[in-house]
C-alpha cells in the first residue's frame, strides 16, 4: 500500500467516524438543550477557536471569499444541521436519521453533470439504486415497529439535510480551483456566518440559555472537535483527491456505525430489518466503488 493510498484510506475512516459522531452528539446534547441553542454554542466555540488560530490572516479575507463560503456554510452547516438536530430532538433515532441522510449519494449522482469523472456510469447507478433499496428497507422496518410515534415530517427533515449537503458538495467541487484558500480559513468563514444564522434562530425561537448540564457541555466539546473540525476538514480534503460522487458514497457507511454506536450508548433498538437493509446498502456501495466510470482521454 502506497503512502498516498494509506492517507486516502485514513481520511475516509476519519470522515465516516466523525460524521457519525455528529448524530450521537446531537442526541446527547438535545436531551438537555434545544437544538438551536446547542448549535449556537457549538459554532460560537468553533468560531472563537478558529479565529484565534488564524489571527492576522483574517485581515486578508475578501468579500468574494465571504460570498462564496456563505453559500457553502448555509447549505452544509446551517440547513444541514438544523434539519437533523430538530428531527433528532423530536424523537427520530440518530441511526434512522443517518440512514435517511444516506440518500445523499443518489442526489449527488443525479446532479453531477460536469466532467466525465464526476458523472456516474451505468454500474454506479445500479449500485446507488441498490443502496437506496437498502435504506428503504430500514425505514419501512422502523416505521412499522413503532416509528409512527415520530411525526412524518421528522422523517423528511434528514432528506432536506442531505439535499443541502449535496448542493454544497457539488458547488465546492466545481469552484475549488477558483476559490482555493486552504482549509481553515473557509471553515472559519462558514462557521462564523453559520453562528450568525443560529444566533437569529435561537433568539427567534426564544430557546437561548447558558448550558449547565454536563451532557450538554460534553456534547458541545464533542461536536466542536469531532463533528466540525475533523468532519468538515476531512470532507474538503477528500474532495481534492476523489470525485464528489465517491465521497458522497461514503455516507452509506455512516448508518451502520451510528446504529451500533447509538445502541451501545443510548440503548436504541436495532430491528431485524435494519440488518438486512444494511447488508443491501453495503452491497450497493461495493458496486459503486468497484465499477468506476470510464474517463475519455484527450490529447
Amino acid at each position: 500500500m502506497t503512502r498516498s493510498t494509506l492517507k486516502r484510506l485514513l481520511l475516509q475512516v476519519a470522515f465516516v467516524l466523525s460524521w457519525s459522531s455528529g448524530y450521537i452528539g446531537a442526541k446527547l446534547g438535545t436531551q438537555g438543550s434545544g437544538a438551536f441553542n446547542l448549535l449556537f454554542w457549538r459554532f460560537l466555540l468553533v468560531s472563537v477557536c478558529l479565529g484565534l488560530f488564524l489571527n492576522v490572516k483574517l485581515l486578508k479575507v475578501t468579500w468574494a471569499q465571504i460570498r462564496h463560503y456563505a453559500v457553502i456554510g448555509f447549505l452544509s452547516q446551517f440547513l444541514y444541521l438544523s434539519c437533523l438536530y430538530v428531527a433528532i430532538q423530536n424523537g427520530l433515532p440518530p441511526g434512522i436519521a443517518a440512514i435517511i441522510a444516506a440518500l445523499q449519494p443518489l442526489m449527488t449522482a443525479a446532479l453531477s453533470t460536469g466532467s466525465a469523472a464526476e458523472r456516474s456510469g451505468g454500474w454506479q447507478w445500479v449500485g446507488l439504486m441498490i443502496s437506496f433499496a437498502g435504506v428503504s428497507i430500514v425505514i419501512a422496518g422502523q416505521y412499522s415497529s413503532g416509528g409512527q410515534s415520530v411525526g412524518f415530517v421528522m422523517y423528511l427533515l434528514p432528506l432536506a439535510a442531505a439535499l443541502g449537503l449535496t448542493l454544497a458538495t457539488l458547488y465546492e467541487r466545481r469552484a475549488a480551483q477558483r476559490q482555493d484558500a486552504g482549509l481553515v480559513l473557509p471553515l472559519f468563514i462558514q462557521s462564523l456566518l453559520t453562528l450568525i444564522g443560529f444566533s437569529g434562530a435561537v433568539l427567534y425561537t426564544g430557546t437561548f440559555s447558558v448550558p449547565h448540564d454536563s451532557d450538554v457541555l460534553i456534547s458541545i466539546a464533542w461536536l466542536t472537535v469531532f463533528s466540525t473540525f475533523v468532519a468538515y476538514l476531512s470532507l474538503w480534503m477528500l474532495l481534492r483527491v476523489m470525485t464528489a460522487t465517491h465521497v458522497a458514497a461514503l455516507v452509506y457507511l455512516e448508518p451502520p456505525v451510528t446504529l451500533v454506536w447509538a445502541a451501545l450508548m443510548f440503548g436504541d433498538a436495532i430491528q431485524g430489518s435494519t440488518y438486512a437493509g444494511i447488508a443491501v446498502v453495503v452491497a450497493g456501495l461495493v458496486l459503486v466503488r468497484l465499477k468506476q466510470p470510464t474517463v475519455a482521454c484527450t490529447s
